[in-house]
């Protein structure tokens, strides 16, 4: 026998300190090895579509704002925007430091996005197994729904992952309710509120659980940091006098219900698919994880799902019961109720992980991520279910050689033509007049419901028709006009009009102007000038 046959303690009696290390170190984990792929791959998919599409209106918007000095953004936030300030504080200094353009905002949800790999992973490492935690990181790493969110300059991938953060945190906590865990999950709970209104719903619930299974006055003075926090963000609901989201309503709830499903499912492609079909989808998917959980599942997971399913459940139907009681109250939306991304998640791993049905749920798991990945192809790859291009017609337009007034169909959601042009003010001053000597002219080529039309018949009563055509530039210029150009732009068509003599004319005249300037006049124009380069 060696020497080497012998243990570390009968040689020379004492253990060097670096065996002593190399007896601690354990291999890691082949999961930990998989989630930390995952995480490179999710980065990767999130860079390269980064700048796939342009800005649409609510990024155009942020893009604004970011260019504000600190004092007038936050005024600006304060009126025009629905929720609290933090992403738009964070946006702030991020646009001061590395700029405004698409990577540069977008990189803060592509960041977050990718984050919420690992903490998606440990949640169902933590309530169900490692098992789990493979299949929750692979849904979010793939989930065309949540690539989507991670190349728009808006604050829900930051919800999505500070509510994960929280999620986290509570599960710690709940299983450990020490001065640590109870810390930490304030401090992610508060930042998340700080981020949006609708993780009130993830955090109150998880307060209430904390409260009832701790018992402790740590337990209470975390609960109490956090609702002095969700307090402070109140008067930010309150004072907020912009645009509004009353028209999130005007859509029943039960087609917002399915097409919500759809979309966290094959993001936009949801527009495809009928009511019933998004309805039915859910409905399937939530029996077949049923089933997984009942049939194959050991105690361990069932409680695991148990715990998810209620925070997730909650996010989602606690919005849309509020909302049925109460039409001034209801702002169900799928990218609204993106703090249930990780507790749902959990719930699809747990099913997918049950013990005795491993094949059967390993089967659901690779279709879900199989559905996944076809979907995320096909939007990132097909212009018509992407944003709207809007910087391809700006560089269409291109700078203004004399003064030029630009009247666009789609109402606001051209606002990114304001971001792209160069020389254009983001306010436009509505009664004030402006020199103008060009009238650029963008409409679409999608037939849309036009402007409502008064029919008079003799002997019968007026009757009110909606024209259905394509709002598209008129081909023959009005008087004291003359079209230079016409030409195709993707989904607009643009017409270019020289006025004979420039003329200074108000937001307001060129709205009367529209019709002689349109084919078909549609319901919803923006009207901006653009000055010329000197």
């Amino acid at each position: 026998m060696s020497t080497s046959d012998y243990s570390a303690r009968r040689v020379g009696g004492r253990v060097p300190p670096w065996l002593r290390d190399a007896e601690r170190a354990r291999p890691i984990p082949i999961e930990v090895w998989i989630t930390g792929a995952l995480v490179v791959i999710a980065a990767v998919i999130r860079i390269v579509v980064l700048t796939n599409q342009s800005y649409w209106m609510d990024e155009a918007l942020t893009a604004y704002e970011a260019q504000l000095p600190l004092g007038a953004m936050i005024n600006t936030m304060v009126h025009v925007e629905t929720t609290p300030p933090l992403y738009f504080v964070l946006i702030w200094g991020w646009a001061h430091l590395f700029g405004t353009g698409e990577v540069a905002l977008r990189s803060v949800s592509m960041l977050a996005g990718v984050a919420l790999v690992p903490i998606a992973f440990l949640c169902a490492r933590d309530l169900v197994g490692r098992r789990a935690g493979v299949f929750a990181a692979a849904f979010v790493t793939f989930n065309p729904f949540l690539i989507w969110y991670s190349q728009e300059a808006r604050a829900y991938m930051l919800l999505a992952a500070l509510c994960g953060a929280s999620f986290y945190w509570f599960i710690r906590a709940r299983a450990q309710p020490s001065r640590r865990t109870l810390a930490w999950w304030a401090i992610w709970s508060s930042l998340a509120l700080m981020t949006h209104f609708f993780a009130g719903f993830l955090v109150a619930l998880e307060a209430v659980w904390l409260l009832w299974k701790a018992r402790s006055r740590l337990a209470g003075a975390a609960v109490g940091v956090v609702a002095l926090v969700q307090l402070a963000m109140l008067p930010f609901a309150l004072i907020y006098t912009g645009h509004g989201v009353g028209w999130i309503a005007q859509t029943p709830q039960h087609i917002r219900l399915s097409q919500a499903i759809a979309e966290w499912g094959v993001s936009i492609m949801y527009r495809r698919a009928t009511v019933n079909q998004g309805l039915i989808g859910g409905a399937l998917l939530l029996a077949l994880s049923a089933l997984l959980l009942a049939f194959g599942g050991d105690h361990r997971t069932r409680r695991g799902a148990a715990v998810a399913a209620a925070i997730g459940g909650f996010v989602w139907f606690a919005p849309l019961i509020l909302g049925s009681l109460s039409r001034a109250d209801d702002y169900f939306l799928s990218r609204n109720v993106m703090p249930a991304v990780v507790p749902l998640a959990v719930v699809l791993a747990a099913a997918c992980a049950a013990p005795r049905l491993r094949l059967l749920g390993g089967l659901l798991g690779a279709v879900l991520v199989a559905m996944f990945c076809y979907a995320t192809i096909q939007v990132q790859t097909h212009p018509y279910l992407q944003r709207p291009d809007w910087r391809s017609v700006a560089r269409a337009l291109g700078p203004a050689n004399a003064p030029r007034a630009i009247i666009a169909a789609n109402g606001f959601t051209a606002d990114p033509l304001k971001i792209y042009l160069p020389r254009v003010k983001w306010a436009q001053p509505q009664s004030q007049k402006v020199l103008v000597g060009e009238v650029d002219v963008v409409g679409d080529r999608k037939q849309v419901a036009l402007r409502p039309v008064r029919i008079v018949l003799p002997k019968q009563p007026p009757i009110w028709l909606t024209a259905v055509g394509a709002p598209t530039p008129a081909l023959t210029a009005p008087r004291g006009a003359r079209l230079i150009d016409r030409f195709v732009v993707r989904n607009w068509i643009v017409g270019r009009f020289a006025l004979e003599r420039p003329t200074r004319l108000t937001v307001k005249q060129l709205i009367a102007l529209a019709p002689e300037y349109f084919h078909r006049t549609p319901n919803d124009l923006l009207i901006f000038f653009q000055r010329p380069e000197r």
